[in-house]
């Protein structure tokens, strides 16, 4: 069935649009809205494209497959997290950084490495669950320390919980046949154009817009609490310095390591050197700044009733032993050949496609997760409900967040997929990015890192924007003439810069600080340093188009 490509674009985009109403407009949650766009999509795939059961089934499960291998990542960093959460390690960690200076604006640069320390080390809404309470705990009004602590949870979200974002939103989402083939006209090796060619590109945005994050994070933040500019102007330097001991181990780990550990790295480099810096007395103001209201509001940040018992470097050591074993099994040739080539579960000929997916279990982060976590039992003297509580907490926390997955991720191949049609048609995502690319032209670079916002802002995930939009965004490039590789390096940051303003963070930092009902308000205060990261993501992005003509 060959329609005008207007109408064949507006019809691919039903699938996600109906996510979009449903998630925007009636509040469901991902774990129903997902689900249900997928059988709008195959609901689709079978009336316009005439895609065949077992490419439909084909393509369906394959999304499982691949959700499956990202939930074990998502199991183990989240279940480490509630271990240290029981341990009491957490506690000891957070307030060993906030104790460093009284003065707000130090604090809040402290709050900004913290945040990426644990969206390195778990992601998945621990920095609000964790930072925004610590920030009320100490003093800042609540409906400060919300907007501060979802602003400084972006730049790190792309590299997030060992790089989900990139390699399982974007890798496996991508790994089809026609784009390994393109890859390979160039020279390229898919999983080394995912880890290292998209990640660099992510981390010199990122890198660039991250070093001022700070800087415009605490331009608001002096607004709200009523500050003065000399009060701002003063701070400078100290703000300067935190972006920088940030994004600068962060960047360069993006560009010569990898994906999985720049925020995780970078985040413990930048505690490091910051914290040293305020041991020495590098920043010292005339005045401390405090704030001209203070709401006395109690902590309500979970904490393990259990006294913890445990030192700061003890309570560091699990994050530094999962970046070991990352940095073991990725960069030393024959422990990396080993983990890549054993226990690997692999399914060919699905349903009678010729669509194939493995499962690497010795190359998934999550297993050394829990093999840490395991251990941790021993070093932080656990006692068994404590242990107990974290394995069952960690359960009830990712079940919700598993079926939006796993329908995400079947939702995305359905369409990517729905090219095998008897017809020839293009499928549905090279259809609408066809459409977009009309309207657009190769001004499209500027607008390609709000893509990424809106889907961040609908599923409330870097991850599952990623999987939404990636293969449009490639598409898109594609048909342009544009670089792939900077187009969803720009999708990617923009999933990132779209958790300031998404619905789902709103809600649960709101939870945590006590201020459920102000969730629009919260949105409304940073939909602004959204827009400008978004922007400044587009210009770099096509800078670099430009300055990179052969890129791929």
């Amino acid at each position: 069935m060959h329609l005008p490509l207007a109408i064949s674009a507006l019809i691919g985009l039903i699938p996600i649009l109906v996510v979009l109403i449903l998630m925007v407009r009636y509040a469901w949650s991902a774990m129903k809205a997902m689900p249900l766009g997928w059988l709008v999509a195959v609901v689709l795939a079978v009336i316009f494209w005439r895609m065949p059961w077992n490419w439909i089934l084909g393509a369906t499960f394959k999304g499982f497959i691949v959700s499956v291998d990202i939930l074990i990542i998502i199991f183990g960093a989240v279940l480490l997290y509630y271990d240290m959460l029981e341990s009491g390690a957490i506690k000891i960690v957070t307030e060993s950084v906030m104790g460093l200076s009284k003065d707000r604006r130090i604090q809040a640069n402290l709050a900004w490495l913290l945040a990426a320390f644990f969206e390195g080390a778990a992601g998945f809404g621990t920095p609000g669950a964790v930072v925004g309470p610590l920030l009320l705990g100490i003093g800042f009004p609540a409906m400060v320390a919300a907007p501060l602590v979802l602003i400084f949870n972006s730049t790190p979200v792309s590299f997030g919980c060992v790089g989900i974002p990139i390699w399982g939103g974007v890798g496996w989402t991508l790994k089809t046949p026609e784009i390994q083939q393109h890859l390979s006209a160039m020279g390229l090796e898919y999983n080394f154009w995912i880890h290292h060619i998209i990640g660099k590109y992510v981390g010199i945005i990122h890198g660039i817009i991250g070093t001022f994050l700070p800087l415009m994070a605490l331009y608001f933040f002096i607004k709200w609490t009523n500050g003065k500019r000399e009060e701002f102007k003063e701070a400078l330097p100290s703000i300067f310095i935190a972006g920088l001991v940030f994004t600068v181990p962060y960047t360069l780990i993006a560009i010569f390591i990898g994906s999985e550990l720049p925020s995780l790295l970078g985040s413990l480099a930048g505690l490091f050197i910051y914290a040293v810096l305020l041991k020495l007395g590098a920043f010292k103001y005339k005045k401390i700044y405090g704030f001209k209201e203070m709401e006395d509001r109690k902590n309500t940040m979970e904490e393990s009733k259990i006294k913890p018992r445990i030192s700061i470097g003890v309570s560091f050591l699990p994050y530094i032993l999962v970046a070991l074993s990352l940095i073991i099994t990725r960069t030393i040739p024959g422990i990396k050949s080993f983990v890549e080539n054993n226990l690997v579960i692999t399914l060919r000929d699905i349903f009678g496609t010729d669509i194939a997916q493995s499962i690497k279990l010795l190359n998934n982060p999550g297993l050394y997760f829990i093999i840490i976590v395991l251990l941790s039992h021993l070093f932080f003297r656990m006692r068994g409900k404590q242990i107990k509580k974290a394995w069952s907490t960690t359960i009830k926390r990712i079940a919700p967040a598993s079926i939006a997955l796993l329908f995400a991720v079947a939702l995305s191949q359905v369409m990517i997929l729905s090219g095998n049609n008897p017809y020839k048609l293009d499928s549905m995502v090279i259809m609408i990015a066809k459409g977009v690319a009309t309207l657009t032209g190769k001004a499209y670079s500027i607008f390609a890192p709000f893509i990424g916002i809106l889907g961040a802002y609908i599923a409330g995930s870097n991850t599952v924007s990623n999987i939404m939009f990636s293969g449009f965004q490639y598409a898109t490039a594609y048909v342009l003439g544009l670089s792939r590789t900077i187009i969803v390096g720009e999708q990617v940051v923009g999933g990132a810069v779209g958790n300031m303003i998404c619905v789902h963070n709103v809600v649960a930092v709101c939870a945590t600080v006590g201020i459920i009902g102000k969730e629009g308000s919260v949105i409304k205060k940073n939909i602004l340093p959204a827009i400008i990261y978004g922007m400044l993501a587009g210009i770099i992005g096509t800078v670099l188009i430009f300055l990179s003509p052969g890129l791929f």
